[in-house]
This record gives structure tokens, C-alpha cells and sequence, in this order.
């Protein structure tokens, strides 16, 4: 996606005439790799591992839940590695953000509004409770405050809200330009 940007295409760009030789590919390259970031989301809370690992060929034959492309390691114990945590990242909200501003495609925002829903819904402190938010234990669990870890990354307010805020603004709030 930021193939385009280098490349100074028009915002969105015409896909069909990247200016740069290898525009169209790093376009491609970069919806797909939202794609894979997205498939990570397929989990209980609808957040993503800290780590995911994808299965090669030969083991994914082996492996008998056919329900994703990926596993977390440690996720089916009773004290899951530090794999399975969810700790509010940014990263993947920032890459619907640019994509959409990009491209225009309400995907980017349904994805978005998925990510915030599960983040209210999963990592979200009742004010009662003291407000704010929390990184969860395991992504593959519904287990409410039994699977909170009493953390909120400075990364969560500064990047996390800033680019769901972005992703369901007017583009001309902040231009890409």
C-alpha cells in the first residue's frame, strides 16, 4: 500500500497506473498482508495474538482443527505465553487507517469498527472499576476480569485510538498529504 505513496500516486491511486515499476506489486502485497492481519482477529474476543504462528505445509496436513491458518503457542493452557496476550497494539488499526484513506473501500472501516467493538467489549474497565483499559491474558478466551492484566499501554491512547479516530474521519481532517 505505501508502494502507492512512494510512488506519488493519486490519492486514491489508479491501480492500473502506478507510476513506479513495482507500485501495482507493493499495492497487492500490502492488501494482502491486511488480510492475514485481519485472519489473526479469528479468535474468541476478536483480538489478535502478540504472536501468531502460521503453519507450513507439511504440518498444517498434520493438524486436525482446519478453523485457521495460524496458532497461538501456549494458547490452550491453563497459563498461556505471553504469545497469546493481547496488549492493545496499534499496528494493524494504523494499516486500516492508511489503507482506507488510500483506496476509499468500507472494508477497511468495518475491520476497524470490529477491532474497536472487541476492544470495548473485551479490554474495557467499567468506570465503577476505576475506567480505562486492560491488556488481556489469551485471546482465545472469553474469560472477563479473570483474563485481565492490569496494564494499558501508552501506545493505546497515543496510536491505537488516534487511528481508529482517523479511519472513521473526513480524510480532509489530516491529509496524507
Amino acid at each position: 500500500m505505501l508502494g502507492a505513496t512512494e510512488a506519488w500516486a493519486p490519492v486514491p491511486p489508479v491501480l492500473y497506473n502506478l507510476p513506479r515499476a513495482y507500485g501495482r506489486r507493493d499495492w497487492d502485497n500490502g492488501k494482502a498482508l491486511i488480510e492475514t492481519c485481519m485472519e489473526t482477529h479469528n479468535t474468541a474476543t476478536g483480538l489478535s495474538p502478540e504472536i501468531a504462528v502460521f503453519y507450513d505445509t507439511e504440518r498444517r496436513a498434520e493438524v486436525k482443527e482446519t478453523r485457521r491458518e495460524w496458532f497461538i503457542k501456549g494458547g490452550n493452557s491453563e497459563h498461556p505465553l505471553l504469545d497469546a496476550r493481547y496488549i492493545l497494539r496499534p499496528e494493524t488499526v494504523e494499516s486500516l487507517f492508511i489503507a482506507f484513506r488510500l483506496s476509499g473501500d468500507p472494508i477497511y472501516r468495518m475491520y476497524g469498527w470490529r477491532i474497536f467493538q472487541a476492544i470495548e467489549k473485551h479490554c474495557k474497565v467499567p468506570e465503577h472499576q476505576g475506567g480505562g483499559y486492560v491488556s488481556i491474558r489469551n485471546v482465545d478466551r472469553v474469560e472477563g476480569e479473570k483474563g485481565w492484566v492490569d496494564n494499558m499501554e501508552t501506545f493505546f491512547l497515543a496510536e491505537t485510538l488516534k487511528y481508529l479516530y482517523l479511519l472513521f474521519s473526513e480524510s480532509d481532517l489530516i491529509p496524507l498529504r
